[in-house]
């Protein structure tokens, strides 16, 4: 991507991200995030095909930054724990993507995200792995993708509450994940 796209894709993901911060997704438009980018609504096409696919890859961007923490740790709650951390940095954003569920391209974003730094998590510790799952790529697929959803849902209750202790919610999703994550 050459740099004037880059610093366009930059401030349309500023634009969205701000104004969903106030403004719930659904009433978000393209126009609006255009004129506090600065930028044409071609341009806005050129990079997203939505308001709501455009929050998704500016989220998607802040979560693969936090879930940096996953090979530097011991701790799986400590990459729990970036990820609630951004999600309640932006959680009048999420709260605006909810109706009363994540909008799907958030939530898939989301379960990306999760989905990617389980499986970095059980390459790191391939010892935690039961060997049901080590020696099976569909049932691992299965077990990722029950942690990931599960996780996903958790969030979305977490942000229902209203309750922005990261450290009772780390705590909470980790009592309900299967023990062999956590070893």
């Amino acid at each position: 991507m050459d740099a004037r796209s880059r610093r366009s894709r930059e401030s349309l993901r500023a634009a969205v991200l701000l104004l969903a911060g106030s403004t719930p997704i659904t009433e978000l438009t393209a126009s609006a995030i255009c004129v506090h980018a600065g930028l044409t609504r071609d341009t806005f096409y050129r990079h997203a095909d939505s308001p709501v696919s455009l929050l998704a890859d500016a989220l998607s961007a802040e979560i693969d930054a936090a879930m940096t923490v996953l090979p530097h740790t011991d701790a799986i709650g400590d990459g729990e724990r970036a990820l609630l951390e951004h999600v309640r940095r932006r959680a009048d954003v999420y709260r605006g993507a909810m109706h009363p569920l994540l909008a799907a391209p958030v939530r898939s974003t989301l379960e990306r995200s999760i989905r990617a730094g389980l499986v970095l998590w059980a390459e790191l510790h391939p010892a935690i792995v039961p060997s049901e799952f080590a020696t099976d790529a569909a049932a691992m697929r299965i077990a990722v993708a029950y942690a990931a959803a599960g996780t996903v849902g958790a969030i979305e209750e977490w942000l229902r509450s209203e309750d922005d202790d990261i450290e009772r919610a780390v705590r909470l999703i980790l009592a309900a994940s299967p023990e062999w994550w956590l070893r």
